[in-house]
């Protein structure tokens, strides 16, 4: 019960979420898939129609979506069409030829050509081809950062980053790769891969429309719906330890100047979410750049940057806007019914009540309106009392200088395994105004973290040693890393955004002098 009882707000919830900030992504493919198309009779009357209007016509006597690469097969082309009780893989022959497979995915059938031609390896060392390409809205162009890019049918995938640009390495040992791509209130897309590849790929989703007979809002009490939620928590969630392969970053900025650049790909060992147990981590490979020039007279390091992003999992570490009591101290609104994929999620807002003078959060959740599961949550400190806690985020500081923290924002998001939900995305910023004592004018600091979990086995429990453990205290810029372009081998990274790539390249030039 979300009970109501006289408590005061505690000012600092827990440490995970006062660290810094930080970002996670599991990835699961649980859908139905087969290679055959599901025999279906279908009746048609059609003269001079665009292959897309057959296919929306088939979609609508079949329930099913179709998927093509356009390079291959022409929208726009016009045929002329005439069956009756027909199955549905003749009328696809009669549409569009014969030298195609199809591929049937949940309710989407795939039309793609098999490969006759193997990858090529990305160099000697790297058995693994990459493909690049970039997730924008298809009608503004606009690229959509974060995007889950998975590949279908094994237990990897990566995200696009704050541009929508991604790369993937894909395995050589599948001939026909395809890869899932989705984003939170669009349309989940099925993209087969061909070789030999190409230039970089544009993936263009499309928002996804509620159906009028589909809005039904069940429950009308925000409260009710947390309420239930949280009760369920124990039946949505993945309840097996699971032992997952993770690529981590993070970057501390002086205004649009990149001071530090560090990155790892990291064992996890993720414990059940029924289990009190902590999850664990260790360095598999890491490297750094850093960039302090006479002019940065303010050093900012990170400090458990990698401990903290995995103590965001807020189903495991339940922050007060979860716990009991927690109507004593939020507001509840019921704002919205969207998709997050292939669902229907409600969207709840929360935000401190106006009587409470401590800090603490306002954001959204988003349940599944079928399970009441939290699939994902947007939330930040109230901006209207931040600037009165830096405390909050430092660990030490000179009392000469003056801090000012402006935004600290979070975003979590899970996927299915089967049956049960688990972490998938899990990302912060944290934004601060810093000057010296008696001087006006200062500068923004950044700091952002990422992690994307692209690699995971439920079930599989992972030891890690006591001595090999990432602590809380770990600072990553401080250990001992080269920065080498080939380092990451065949595991998928996030793709650095355009101005950071930029800042990259210039500190790399810069080393590459000092040591000539």
């Amino acid at each position: 019960m979300l009970k109501k009882e006289a408590k005061r707000a505690r000012p600092s919830h827990r440490p995970i979420l006062c660290a810094s900030l930080f970002f996670c992504l599991l990835l699961s493919n649980s859908l139905f898939s087969q290679e055959t198309v599901p025999d279906i009779k279908v009746t048609l009357s059609a003269r001079n129609r665009s292959i897309n209007n057959l296919l929306d016509q088939l979609t609508l006597q079949t329930g099913y979506y179709f998927t093509y690469n356009s390079a291959l097969i022409s929208g726009k082309s016009r045929i002329s069409l005439d069956v009756e009780d027909l199955p549905l893989n003749e009328v696809l022959k009669q549409m569009i030829g014969l030298d195609f497979s199809y591929r049937v995915v949940d309710r989407n059938i795939v039309i793609f050509k098999r490969n006759t031609q193997a990858p090529t390896p990305l160099s000697g060392e790297i058995e693994r081809p990459m493909l690049h390409g970039r997730v924008v809205d298809a009608r503004s162009g606009k690229g959509l950062p974060f995007a889950s890019i998975t590949l279908h049918g094994s237990s990897l995938g990566s995200i696009s980053n704050q541009t929508g640009h991604f790369s993937f390495k894909l395995p050589a040992s599948l001939p026909d790769p395809m890869l899932m791509v989705s984003f939170m209130g669009y349309e989940t897309m099925l993209i087969p891969v061909a070789y030999p590849l190409g230039e970089a790929m544009l993936i263009r989703l499309k928002k996804k429309a509620i159906p009028i007979q589909e809005v039904i809002i069940r429950y009308t009490d925000p409260a009710h719906i947390l309420e239930e939620a949280l009760l369920r928590l124990p039946q949505n969630y993945l309840n097996e330890a699971s032992s997952m392969t993770a690529f981590y970053r993070e970057s501390v900025r002086r205004n649009d100047h990149c001071m530090v650049y560090s990155e790892a790909v990291l064992d996890v060992a993720k414990g059940a979410y029924n289990e009190t147990r902590p999850d664990r981590v260790r360095i598999h490979k890491g490297r750094k750049i850093t960039d302090y020039s006479q002019a940065d007279t303010v050093v900012i390091k990170l400090r458990s940057g990698i401990y903290t992003s995995l103590n965001l999992d807020i189903i495991k570490n339940l922050p007060d806007f979860l716990e009991e009591g927690l109507l004593d101290r939020y507001d509840l609104e019921f704002t919205d019914l969207m998709t997050y994929g292939d669902k229907l999620v409600y969207v709840i807002h929360f935000k401190q009540k106006e009587q409470i003078s401590d800090l603490l959060f306002q954001g959204k959740l988003y349940i599944d309106q079928a399970r009441l599961a939290i699939v994902a949550a947007d939330f930040e400190f109230n901006p209207n009392l931040l600037h009165r806690h830096p405390e909050f985020f430092l660990v030490s500081r000179s009392a000469h200088l003056h801090i000012r923290p402006v935004f600290a924002r979070y975003h979590v998001d899970y996927r299915l395994a089967g049956s049960r939900y688990h972490i998938s995305q899990v990302r912060a910023q944290l934004e601060m105004k810093v000057r010296r004592r008696r001087q006006w004018i200062g500068a923004r600091y950044g700091i952002a973290i990422e992690m994307a979990i692209t690699d995971v086995k439920p079930g599989e429990k992972r030891r890690i040693e006591a001595g090999e453990r990432v602590r809380a205290n770990t600072v990553l810029a401080d250990q001992f890393f080269d920065f080498d372009p080939g380092f990451w081998g065949i595991y998928n990274v996030i793709e650095p955004e355009a101005s950071l790539s930029e800042s990259i390249k210039s500190i790399q030039q810069l080393l590459q002098g000092s040591r000539e």
